[in-house]
Order: C-alpha cells, then sequence, then structure tokens
C-alpha cells in the first residue's frame, strides 16, 4: 500500500486503485453480478455500516435469545455484526460466496463464518476464543503510520498464530483474540476493520463449494442478534458524545480514480454520481456551520447522510441523492424511502427526528407535496430559496 496522500493517516486514494486494480484482474467471478471492482474498492476503504435489519436472509421462528445464556448470545451477535460489516453485498451473495455454521468441533459448539473458500471468522459459542483472518497490508500501513499498536494487542492477549491455510490470498493473517469483547474492540480500530473487508472483498471473488451448506436461519438468527450489539456495543462513544447530534464527522466517500471500463459499468457516470453526492452534503454542512450548527454523518448506528441538532437541541437527519439526467424519479423514490426507514429505526431508538431530503433537482414540483405527506422536507440544490427552506424546517422542529 502507498502513501502518496493522506486521507486518514495510513491510507491514501492510491490505495484504492490499487485494489481496484487486483479486484479487476478478476472479471470471471460471479461477484461482478452484484457489485464493481471500483465500487468495491472503495467499499473497502469507506466508514463501515451494517447491512439493514430488514434484509435479514430469512425470518426467525421463535426469538434469537431462545436457549442462549448470556455469552451465547454475545458470541451471535459478533458473528452477526461482522457478517453485516465485513462481507460485501452481503444479502445478495447469501449461499453463493459465504455461509455461516453452527457446528459441534473437538466438543464445542462453534460459529464459523466461510467467506470463498475460506473460514473468515471461527469463535466458540461461550465467547472464551476468537480467530479471524485479516488482510496484511492495511494492518502493516496503520502499524507504520502509528494508528496501531502491536504492544496494545500483545497486551490485550491477542496473538497471531501460524496460519497454515493456503488460498490464493497468500498476504493475510490469523488473529486469535481471547474473547468476545477483545474481538469487538479490536474491530472497532478503522484499520483492522478495512483489512477484514479487503480480505473478505478478495475471497469474495474466489469460487464457493459450500452451497449444499448454506442454512439461511443460522445467519437470519446471527444477524437479528447483532442488532442488540450495534444499538449497545457498537455505538457506545457515538452515543457519548450525543449532544452533537451525529456519530461521526462527515467525510467524502473513498472512490478510486481509475475505475475498470467495462459495458456493464459506466465508470464516469458513478464518479459523477459520488461526485455530485459530495457537493450536496459539503453545500448543506458550509451553510449550516456558518451559523454554528456542527453536522456530521450516521446516527445511533443508522446510516443516515447528515445529522445534526438544531438550536432548540431538535435532532435532524438528512438524506442526499445526487440526481443526473435520466435517474430523477428513481432517486426520489429512493431517498424518500430510505428517510422512512431511518426515521422507524430511529424512533424504535427513542429518538424523535425531522427529516429532509435533499436533492440536486427535482423535475416534477409534485414531489415536495408526496414529501411533505409524509413529514418530510424536499429541498432542491439548484432553487435559490433551498437555504431559506432548511431554515424554515429548522425553525419549526
Amino acid at each position: 500500500m502507498t502513501r502518496e496522500s493522506n486521507q486518514a493517516d495510513w491510507w491514501s486514494t492510491a490505495d484504492v486503485n490499487e485494489l481496484t486494480g487486483l479486484l479487476a484482474g478478476r472479471m470471471r467471478s460471479r461477484l461482478w453480478q452484484h457489485t464493481e471492482p471500483g465500487e468495491l474498492a472503495a467499499w473497502v476503504f469507506d466508514t463501515p455500516e451494517p447491512a439493514s435489519l430488514l434484509s435479514a436472509p430469512a425470518l426467525l421462528d421463535g426469538h434469537w435469545r431462545d436457549g442462549l445464556d448470556e455469552r451465547q448470545q454475545l458470541s451471535w451477535a459478533l458473528a452477526g455484526w461482522v457478517l453485516r460489516t465485513a462481507v460485501p453485498e452481503v444479502r445478495a451473495t447469501a449461499g453463493t460466496h459465504w455461509l455461516l455454521s453452527h457446528v459441534r468441533e473437538a466438543g464445542l459448539r462453534r460459529l464459523r463464518l466461510t467467506v470463498g473458500p475460506v473460514a473468515f471468522l471461527r469463535l466458540n459459542e461461550h465467547g472464551d476464543e476468537v480467530r479471524l483472518r485479516l488482510a496484511l497490508a492495511p494492518l502493516h500501513a496503520a502499524l507504520q503510520a502509528g494508528a496501531l499498536s502491536d504492544e496494545e494487542w500483545e497486551d490485550r492477549g491477542i496473538a497471531l498464530p501460524e496460519d497454515t491455510t493456503r488460498t490464493y490470498e497468500e498476504e493475510k493473517i490469523l488473529v486469535r483474540c481471547p474473547d468476545v469483547e477483545t474481538t469487538l474492540w479490536l474491530l472497532k480500530q478503522s484499520p483492522v476493520m478495512v483489512a477484514a473487508r479487503m480480505l473478505a472483498a478478495r475471497l469474495s471473488t474466489r469460487a464457493f463449494p459450500f452451497h449444499e451448506d448454506y442454512r439461511p436461519e443460522v445467519a437470519a438468527r446471527a444477524w437479528v442478534a447483532a442488532e442488540d450489539l450495534l444499538t449497545r456495543e457498537v455505538t457506545a462513544p457515538a452515543t457519548a458524545g450525543g449532544p452533537r447530534g451525529f456519530d461521526r464527522p462527515y467525510r467524502g466517500s473513498a472512490v478510486a480514480a481509475a475505475l475498470p471500463t467495462q459495458r456493464s459499468f459506466d465508470a464516469d457516470a458513478y464518479r459523477a454520481g459520488v461526485s455530485e453526492h459530495d457537493r450536496l452534503c459539503r453545500a448543506v454542512i458550509d451553510h449550516l456551520e456558518k451559523g454554528g450548527t456542527q453536522v456530521g454523518t450516521g446516527l445511533h448506528a443508522v446510516p443516515v447522510d447528515l445529522a445534526w441538532r438544531n438550536n432548540n437541541g431538535r435532532q435532524v437527519i438528512a438524506e442526499v441523492k445526487s440526481v443526473l439526467d435520466g435517474n430523477e424519479i428513481e432517486q426520489l423514490r429512493l431517498g424518500l424511502g430510505q428517510l422512512l426507514e431511518y426515521r422507524h429505526r430511529l424512533a424504535t431508538l427513542n429518538v424523535p427526528v425531522t427529516a429532509v431530503l435533499v436533492v440536486s433537482r427535482s423535475p416534477d414540483p409534485i414531489w415536495r407535496d408526496i414529501c411533505a405527506d409524509s413529514r418530510i422536507t424536499l429541498l432542491t440544490m439548484d432553487d435559490p430559496s433551498w437555504a431559506a427552506d432548511l431554515a424554515a424546517v429548522i425553525a419549526l422542529s
């Protein structure tokens, strides 16, 4: 990994380009039915967001906690969190690129997440040992930049046993943690999650020989279990800073400078859409911060584009959609649906919000009324009055 321009103290856009090139060399992979090399490389380095609870692989018969003690519940939750956060295109590739198994090995009940041909995560159900494979390059880069401490790993009992598994992905390491809590601490470090996503992305492009072993109910149980972990453990640092009204500062998405050229993927359109999305976000942020309002992204692990508190302490969230030629209606429908979902999720956490949909433009004025019917304010950024409209909705919040 190179260090040409500092993005997060230890990685650069050159690293996204490098990974894009590696993945693009695997164009026969069935993974490209669901995503593209450039999109996947950007996802690896982007801020991790878990897959939606609503996209669980199956419905559960009974409650996920049935028959599990507290330690077992935490183990299932960790497995689900890793699955939902680190496996690319996780819902679309269930049973064809990965599976989660609940097995008995050496007299112990274990959870094992297999991605491509390799056991990616393995943990004892009682939470006393966790083994995880990670890509090596991000960890080396972070150690060199001082973003990770190998001494702290050693102090916490994290070991690096020899990995005898041989695959096409040899630039990896096996990490052994003494318990679930230590694993959660480890994965909350940005370089470690990038290393997990990078290896999972590479493994997902490989053959998957375990189709007949996939059991959607096992994955669904962990998927739902992770929701408790996501709201209780993963978001604890962000929740402690609750008065800000967001989980973390806004950063633009990581996008490779050179995306692969394929007939099924318009690299220029993709790059233009991401650039326009970032432009809209920064316009809203700059306007609000001039008035003294801090704006960030994410809220209680719900992946809202922008979030802030107004002067009265009211929580506001915004979904931002770049509107380019030919995708106007699709983007408006998508943005409205996302806001309805996010508002409902936050309401279940007792966080009432005011919702705003920000778009480049709206070709049909009826969309303002459609959004208003759902108590959502539509801001069209090509309208000179957008700042006044934003001020009005904040004042009424």
